[in-house]
């Protein structure tokens, strides 16, 4: 049995599997240990997390460690997408006071290319959130 293929569809898919090949960004490890990162690194890089950060004067070193170990504990991917399904499902974090905040930080670096920077602004971006609503 063959399937006959209409071409004007065939090349709307094919223009279609080239904008969505084109529009995602090459992998790129940021994470050069992959030994893993021990809970104390991980705590003493979230520890004392400062008020008004200025994203600017954070070197991409800092923010790179601070996505690999979002990375280490499935957090985010290596593509930067969130995954806090565990967390939902356990109860440490309420998903429906969560949504909204985690919605408009995604949404305030969607056009951010680089992977530490994205993922380390939608970090900062919630922490941020946290520490003006006092619930650090």
């Amino acid at each position: 049995m063959s399937v006959k293929l209409d071409p004007s569809l065939f090349c709307i898919l094919v223009l279609l599997r080239c904008h969505f090949i084109s529009g995602i960004s090459e992998f790129t490890d940021p994470c050069t240990d992959h030994n893993g990162i021990t809970d104390e690194q991980a705590n003493n890089a979230f520890k004392d997390w400062p008020e008004n950060l200025n994203l600017a004067r954070v070197n991409k070193t800092h923010k790179c460690y601070v996505t690999c170990i979002l990375i280490y504990y499935s957090i985010v991917d290596n593509y930067g997408k969130i995954s806090l399904d565990k967390y939902f499902d356990n109860g440490s974090i309420d998903e429906y006071a969560f949504a909204p905040t985690l919605l408009r930080c995604r949404y305030e670096y969607r056009k951010e290319t680089d992977l530490c920077e994205q993922i380390f602004g939608i970090f900062n971006c919630f922490k941020q959130e946290k520490l003006l609503s006092g619930k650090v």
